[in-house]
């Protein structure tokens, strides 16, 4: 594939109708070969930084046109991982997710197949979601547990909430118990601590939890400290998670070297492509080591992308769903996919299973 050109989209930030969530800046790519096949891509883009994100794509994305015939791989290796000369970051390994996404929808459009067809074929037919319920503003515990509580009477099996935003443990314990005694004993509870910077606080907390049995507990501390991690983990009953931070394969094998995790969950959009995607996933599964991709804000071109790799992951579990995004992504997307008892089925479309609405992207464009 010759592509000819390399179009990103910076959509500003819409609350939900219900006022829950502000809403996040997200950063799409459109790739069109000189054929007129069109693939989309999007990158995981941290706050106040989608603007470079998008400046990195537009660099990668005039090396791209360059190329004579395009490809995940070839991308990877003759472009992408040249330029990050040596110093990679969250960043960059963003804006290179974005296109290999991208070149991987263009892939299957021209072969007419599925994304999961071209990588081997699917294991499932439908992939678990759990609800995430980020709550921006913070919410109060009875308001964040009547949201869980929603979420379940809608099928979800499992949801996730984050306990430590609250501004005392009392608070954050009691967010916890009336989460759990709003979904019930057969919910799956993640407990999401987004790195606190206290290793004494952050334990203290994951033991006054313990009684009501959370899934896992998420970036108790910072991921990029795979010895305090591996301390921390061993001094709790409950599962680590950790990974959404951190890009390519170096991070992820101290993880599992130093025994400092029990699932891991790169952000499908952020650890530098699909293809390093499945490296860890494969690393992770040599290590008895579960994963659950990361998918920040996206309820359209990551997410779909995040079911096709968890298809064809034998140690993936839950995907994450961001459940405020999934009115705002219906704005300017149709998706491959429905959402049922808790379960996403899997895309059947050529590529990723998405048809983008470009006149919708440009009206919502910052």
């Amino acid at each position: 594939m010759k592509i000819a050109k390399v179009t990103p989209f910076l959509i500003g930030p819409r609350p939900s109708s219900d006022g829950w969530s502000a809403g996040q800046i997200v950063v799409f790519v459109k790739l069109e070969t000189e054929t007129g096949i069109v693939g989309w891509g999007e990158a995981y883009a941290l706050s106040h930084r989608q603007r470079a994100t998008r400046e990195i794509i537009i660099a990668l994305g005039e090396a791209l046109k360059q190329m004579p015939e395009a490809s995940p791989r070839a991308f990877l290796s003759r472009i992408a991982k040249p330029m990050d000369s040596k110093h990679p970051g969250i960043d960059y390994a963003a804006a290179t997710s974005a296109i290999e996404i991208a070149l991987w929808d263009l892939l299957g459009k021209a072969a007419n197949l599925p994304l999961h067809a071209l990588l081997g074929g699917a294991i499932v037919d439908k992939v678990p979601v759990y609800a995430n319920a980020w709550d921006s503003p913070v919410q109060t515990p009875e308001a964040i547990a009547a949201r869980c509580a929603r979420m379940r009477s809608e099928g979800y099996r499992a949801v996730k909430i984050y306990p430590l935003r609250q501004p005392t443990l009392a608070g954050a314990e009691a967010c916890v118990r009336l989460t759990r005694e709003a979904v019930g004993p057969d919910v799956d509870i993640m407990l999401d601590f987004a790195v606190q910077q206290d290793p004494r606080r952050a334990l203290r907390a994951a033991r006054l939890f313990e009684p009501y049995e959370p899934y896992w507990i998420e970036e108790p501390l910072a991921g990029d400290d795979p010895d305090a991690l591996a301390e921390f983990r061993a001094a709790t009953t409950a599962r680590i998670t950790t990974g959404e931070r951190q890009a390519g394969l170096r991070h992820f094998r101290q993880l599992f070297d130093r025994r400092a995790v029990d699932v891991v969950n790169p952000d499908i959009a952020g650890a530098g492509g699909l293809l390093t995607m499945l490296e860890i996933g494969a690393m992770a599964d040599a290590h008895s080591v579960l994963i659950s991709p990361h998918s920040w804000n996206s309820t359209t071109v990551a997410f779909l992308t995040m079911l096709h790799a968890c298809a064809v992951m034998p140690n993936a579990i839950y995907a994450e769903l961001y459940y405020d995004y999934l009115e705002l992504g219906n704005d300017f997307a149709d998706c491959d996919y429905v959402i049922k008892d808790g379960f996403a089925s899997l895309p059947q479309a050529p590529g990723l299973g998405v048809t983008m609405n470009e006149d919708a992207l440009r009206s919502l464009a910052v």
